[in-house]
């Protein structure tokens, strides 16, 4: 193990290997901050050019640009009221309300070290557990890992927005979608419609770019307006001040730690939803819980530390199940897939080195998101005022270089632009897109281990509740199943009983 940690510490000290990260930070704080884009959008546009880079720095830019992009999107969220990303949406209640009272360097600040911490939270989560479950998971089978896969896409579609059914809706289409291709067991053609490029299936990469990339172009250009706006005052504020407001809400930062990477273990779920849990528990928490949305402390810290230690403890399920812990991992195991990682309980034990020089680089780009937000506090007002055509204008050729790079396919740009369309009439009627692609990536694991369990067991489903981890799985499954029943049935019953009363 000595000798791993060392080989490590000596990888992760190469120049590539220190740009990569340093770049990966740079371009997530960027693309996170800009109203718009986001770290989904970053992951999936850059992912392909690291196809041709050695895994230790392609991986390394992905990582450092995910963690870039969850604290970039706070930058806007301050100073505009426009979160860059949905992670950052709970900041903006907080967060503005201190920029129109003149205090968005201290709301800035808050984020930055708030971000720090709970980014370190959720790199120790993973460095603690990932050896412990990779033992856990070398135990478990084609059943446990079905069971798991559905809980996943039960907690998919429960999570991802106001309405169930929407999100079971994009859920189906993702499963369906992962369908195409050709039959991993039988080997035979399926849903191809006698088009020889879709024996392959569709690719994770340019359905992505496209869903989360060239969508939000046309829907961004879509409802654009003329117009200037006015950069915000930014003043710098002491380092020990923060330091020192940030001891006054440990707890805060304690709890939204636990919240961030618990949430971030689940498969599945991700920061968009931790930053609203910790949010809304901070505040019935507080003592003085009238000061939020007023410019309160804790409304900023907390949903920065949530969003941000989820980022490390998603990596969990991610490459030890071959699971994603959110729509961004999910992209990340596209990546690691090209550079030939295949994702799974066997990953750490066959890359070991790797594994550590990874442990090794997210702790670096931690140290490096420090440097870098504070740099970004004096010139986030300048980067948020970036002319709209023009960002989208380049954004849109990035989507078209990024997805014909992977295999120099036109076939691949087709699939890419007639997602974007896709997804941006999801957007028009606001179905979620997220649950779409999660079911896709999960739709090829949840097949697998469903026909493997069946041949193994003679076309028995009894697995399921002969070994106890599946049964306990599925046990949770449906009562997630049934809680989300429940809050459906009784939103439904209030609304029938406000317009009986209304009529």
């Amino acid at each position: 193990m000595t000798d791993a940690l060392l080989t490590a510490l000596t990888n992760v000290a190469a120049p590539t290997v220190l740009l990569a990260l340093m770049l990966g930070v740079v371009v997530g704080v960027i693309i996170g901050a800009l109203p718009g884009l986001s770290a989904t959008m970053g992951m999936a546009i850059f992912s392909p050019a690291t196809f041709f880079l050695p895994p230790v720095e392609g991986i390394s830019f992905l990582l450092a640009l995910y963690k870039g992009g969850t604290f970039g999107g706070s930058l806007s969220a301050i100073l505009i009221g426009t979160p860059g990303t949905a992670s950052n949406a709970a900041t903006v209640a907080d967060g503005y309300a201190m920029t129109r009272a003149g205090q968005a360097g201290r709301a800035l600040g808050l984020a930055v070290w708030g971000s720090v911490v709970g980014d370190g939270i959720g790199i120790l989560a993973l460095v603690l557990c990932a050896p412990l479950v990779a033992e856990f998971a070398l135990q478990v089978g084609n059943a446990e890992k079905f069971a798991i896969t559905v809980m996943s896409l039960t907690l998919v579609a429960y999570v991802s927005g106001a309405s169930l059914m929407k999100g079971l809706f994009a859920a189906s289409i993702g499963l369906a979608l992962s369908l195409v291709g050709t039959d991993p067991i039988g080997g035979s053609p399926r849903l191809t419609f006698g088009i020889r490029e879709l024996s392959a299936g569709i690719g994770v990469i340019p359905l992505a770019i496209g869903l989360f990339g060239l969508a939000e172009v046309l829907d961004q250009l879509a409802r654009w307006r003329p117009g200037r706006m006015e950069p915000p005052t930014v003043e710098v504020p002491l380092l020990r001040d923060i330091l020192h407001r940030l001891w006054q809400v440990k707890r805060t930062i304690a709890r939204s730690s636990l919240i961030g990477a618990t949430i971030g273990a689940l498969p599945g779920i991700g920061s968009e939803t931790s930053n609203w849990v910790a949010y809304a528990l901070a505040r019935r928490a507080s003592k003085t819980p009238e000061a939020f949305g007023k410019g309160a402390d804790e409304g900023v810290v907390a949903p920065e530390v949530a969003c941000n230690a989820t980022c490390g403890a998603a990596l969990i399920p991610t490459l030890i199940f071959g699971i994603p812990g959110d729509i961004v991992t999910s992209i990340l195991m596209g990546a690691l897939i090209a550079q030939g990682l295949q994702p799974g309980p066997t990953l750490i034990t066959d890359n070991t080195g790797l594994f550590y020089t990874l442990y090794a680089g997210l702790f670096v780009s931690m140290v490096m998101l420090a440097f870098v937000g504070l740099a970004a506090m004096r010139f986030a007002s300048r980067i948020i005022l970036i002319p709209r055509p023009l960002l989208f204008t380049a954004v849109a050729v990035l989507c078209v270089a990024g997805t014909y790079a992977i295999n120099a396919r036109l076939f691949d740009v087709g699939v890419m632009v007639l997602a974007g369309f896709a997804g941006w009439g999801m957007r028009a009627l606001r179905i979620p897109v997220a649950p779409l692609v999660l079911a896709f990536v999960l739709g090829g694991i949840l097949e697998d281990s469903f026909r493997r369990m069946l041949i193994q067991s003679r076309g028995s489903l009894s697995p399921l509740w002969d070994r106890p981890i599946a049964l306990g799985v599925c046990l949770v499954t449906l009562a997630v199943i049934a809680f989300a029943l429940k809050g459906t049935l009784t939103d439904r019953f209030r609304n029938r009983t406000a317009e009986t009363s209304t009529e």
